[in-house]
């Protein structure tokens, strides 16, 4: 009888035992694990045509020409930007040197750059450069184009880098 006790606990443990339940992945979740300079770089032309709205309203109360919008080159380096912060989980502009020498070397006289992200709309991305001095005076500087790369991360957070320059 005892036997049998013994060998129907060690039935019992070795059917019931602590179970690994593993995540559900985020949906893209390899897109993000992956190398990051090879992710999509397309930008949310929604959020980035309301960024560019309130950052020439903000030009035209200055007194500043407008901003034109170029959704090639500029926009590119600076989608890559945002997969690389997405990537690091870190604001930064980190690789900035580069992305401005590719502008330079395809006719940029000039260039800036301003990053922000967790803001849901255009309006709170502008309002804080414009409440940060050293982010303002990139917007009030002496530039003609702009290029936005918007990305959200798979937990719903957008990354912005902004590339304003001068021809």
């Amino acid at each position: 009888m005892k036997i049998w006790k013994v060998l129907l606990v060690v039935l019992t443990l070795g059917t019931t035992s602590c179970e690994h339940i593993e995540m559900a992945q985020p949906q893209h979740f390899e897109e993000y694990t992956s190398n990051w300079e090879m992710w999509p770089i397309d930008t949310d032309w929604q959020l980035g045509n309301e960024v560019i709205q309130f950052i020439n309203e903000y030009r035209i109360s200055k007194g500043m020409d407008l901003l034109t919008k170029d959704t090639g080159l500029p926009s590119a380096l600076a989608a890559q930007h945002s997969n690389y912060m997405i990537y690091t989980q870190q604001m930064s502009h980190d690789g900035f040197a580069s992305r401005a020498e590719i502008m330079a070397n395809n006719g940029a006289v000039a260039v800036g750059e301003n990053v922000a992200f967790g803001y849901e709309n255009g309006y709170d991305v502008v309002n804080a450069w414009i409440n940060s001095p050293d982010h303002r005076d990139l917007l009030e500087g002496n530039y003609t184009h702009i290029g936005l790369g918007i990305r959200t991360d798979v937990l719903g957070t957008t990354w912005v880098t902004m590339l304003v320059f001068r021809k």
